[in-house]
Parts: C-alpha cells; structure tokens; sequence
C-alpha cells in the first residue's frame, strides 16, 4: 500500500517494495521526503521512485533522487535558499523570525557560505565562518554558536523538504564562555552590590523568575503584571507573554524581592508625566520601545565584583538549579522555566494546575531566602543591595 501524508508543509511517501534476486526475496519499506508542498507532485516523485525501482536502475537502499556524476546532487545556494527557509519560518515560528534572520543575516555576509551549494557545505566551512567572527569580527563564542545553530537548522531543513540526500553534521564551538554557569550564593551578593540599579533590577528578577534575559525579562510590560497579592501567590504574578513558543507563555509567581523591585519602580513610573508613560517595565531610546542589551554594564559589574566571567542568561541557569535543589518537582519546573517537551506536555503538563506550581515555588522561595542571608553572610557590604 502507498501512503502519501503531509509533515508540516512538505509531503512525504511511504510504500513496501519486495526486490526478487536468484529465487529469494527481500522486502524493503521505502520512507523518504518528496520535497514538494504540492500532492499531485509528491505524487509523481513517488511514481518515478517506484518506476526506477521496478526497472532495476536502483537498489532499495541508494539515494533517491539520484546523485550526480560529482556525487551530489544539485541544491541552491546558502543565500538562496534561505529566503524559502525565512518565509516558512515567518508562518511557521514567528517568534522565532528575528532571531534567524539576524542569525543568516551574519552568515550571508561571509561569501564563502553565502555564495556555497548547500550540498557543498560542510562542517569545515562552518568552522572557518567561526574563525573570521571570532578574530576578525572579535566576537563572542556564545554569539557565534547562534549563528551555527541556525545553520545547521537550514541544512536540516534543506534535507527534510528532499533538497539535500543528508543534513552533514555541523557542530558548535566549544566553551561557551559562561553561559551555563551556576552563581553561588556569595557571587551572587558581589554582582548585586557592583550592580548599577537597573542591572540589579533585571538580575534579580532573572535570578528568581528564570526569565530568559532577551525575550521575556527586557520586553516585560506592565500590563502583564498582577501584583495584587493572593493566598497561592503572595507576592503577585507575572504573566509571561509574547516569547519564543506557546509553551514558553506561563504564569510565574514573584518573590518577595522580585515585588519590592517591580512596585518600586511601578511607583516612579506613576511619578512620570502621562505623556512619558511607557507600556514596559525596562523602556530603551530604540526602536523596540524597551531595553535590549545589558552587556557592557554586565560586563563591567563582574569586572568589579572579581568574578569569573559569565553572561546573563546565566541567571536563567542558577534559577533552575536552585529550584531543583530546593525540592521542586520536574514538572512544575519545566512550567515555571517556559520549556517545552512534546512528551511531557502529553503526560503530564494538563495535570498541572497554577495552583500546584505556585505551592511548589514556595519551596523554591523558603530556600531563597536562607541562601541571600547566608550571601549577605558571606559578604555583608552588599545587604543593601542582596535584599
């Protein structure tokens, strides 16, 4: 039987073939991608699959379709393809648009993969684009790792659609300068006084919500806030909204310092003329309307506390981890943390009430706050600044 069905806009065949050789028989099933969103021509590709089969040109187990006398097949450019590859991630992840078309912005600027087949790319070639960002561009490891990864989605994208045979491998770089780093608690007193107010603010709320630095915590509006305290969350709320994925979208409860921070500057955005008033928590002078960056102010802030270097998302880290020391269960973590498993949501994620996450996070808050005093402990300049 045949079966042709669609996987997400491409359509893919699926058929049983018996290959007769010398009085034996040898049964082979046949999966593969017809590379087109079109049935009637997903059709014809799996009619001319079965056509070369039964007349012997192929085996069951060569490529299909067939490679070229070079051994590859003809496939369009990097800077071709990646306008098919934008406007299907436009549709398809919209929140996830600007980070690929920054990402392939910065690939497309090396000509070596831009102006590339991308049956001709390699890992090799993604390793030489990382070397140029690296020691021409002076970039950071972590910056250059985005780009990698959006590269090898293309490939393996280019490879489910049926244009490349196989997605080759493509690895990221090593070390990437901190970002799964976990603070302890005297660190995080030191960062925390060397911070500058607005630093201090963005930390602390990274630090005890688990907000991603860039998509959620810097476009925080106000409107998305519930402070008004409640029996299941005593500090208020924060209802994440407009991030990376639907599973992202959650509703995180605050902490004690978290809800001084916000009604802190709630009232000094009440203090502002009417006309000056800006929908988000972080506003900035560009174009978003609100803070993007906090690098160079991060960067100077661990300079002065003498720490080990690390980068923002960081916090996000030590967030999760302090959780699960804490005695959160991995549900309800990976509720409050905005991840998304296919498998778990199906099993476990419709049992989870806000309720129940709200009754866990106090776990996480009791533990909060022996680990602050047991920073301010350790470095007691910083009290004003921990609590």
């Amino acid at each position: 039987m045949i079966v042709i069905y669609k996987r997400g806009a491409i359509y893919h065949y699926d058929f049983r073939f018996t290959l007769k050789k010398d009085g034996t028989r040898e049964h082979y099933r046949i999966r593969q991608s017809a590379g087109t969103s079109n049935k009637e021509d997903a059709r014809d590709v799996e009619n001319a699959h079965r056509k070369a089969l039964k007349e012997g040109k192929i085996h069951p187990l060569d490529a299909w379709p067939q490679p070229t006398a070079t051994g590859v097949t003809t496939a369009p450019t990097l800077c071709l393809f990646s306008k098919r590859f934008l406007i299907f991630v436009r549709v398809k992840r919209p929140r996830s648009f600007r980070f690929y078309s920054g990402c392939l912005g910065r690939l497309l600027n090396f000509a070596a993969l831009a102006d590339a087949p991308l049956s001709q790319i390699t890992d090799e070639m993604s390793g030489q684009y990382a070397r140029y960002r690296m020691e021409v561009c002076d970039n950071e490891v972590v910056s250059v790792n985005g780009d990698i990864r959006t590269l090898r989605r293309v490939m393996r994208v280019a490879a489910e659609w049926g244009v490349l045979l196989h997605a080759p491998a493509i690895h990221e770089l090593p070390g990437a300068m901190g970002r799964d780093r976990i603070l302890d608690w005297g660190e995080e007193a030191r960062y925390l006084a060397a911070a500058t107010p607005n630093l201090r603010d963005a930390a602390i709320i990274l630090l005890d919500t688990g907000a991603r630095p860039d998509s959620e915590c810097f476009p925080m509006c106000w409107t998305h806030l519930d402070l008004v305290p409640r029996p299941e969350t005593p500090f208020g709320v924060w209802h994440v909204r407009g991030t990376k994925s639907d599973a992202a979208e959650r509703s995180v409860p605050l902490t004690s310092r978290v809800a001084e921070v916000l009604q802190r500057r709630k009232r000094d955005w009440d203090a502002k003329p009417e006309g000056v008033h800006s929908p988000y928590v972080f506003p900035g002078d560009g174009n978003s309307g609100h803070l993007v960056s906090l690098q160079q102010v991060h960067a100077k802030a661990v300079e002065r506390a003498k720490l080990e270097w690390f980068v923002p998302y960081s916090l996000r880290h030590t967030f999760g981890t302090r959780c699960a020391q804490s005695g959160i269960d991995r549900y309800s973590l990976a509720r409050l943390m905005g991840h998304s498993s296919p498998t778990i949501t199906a099993r476990y994620y419709i049992h989870i009430t806000e309720v129940h996450i709200a009754t866990g996070f106090q776990l996480f808050a009791n533990y909060l706050a022996k680990g602050v005093a047991a920073g301010i402990a350790a470095f007691p300049e910083a009290s004003g600044s921990v609590q």
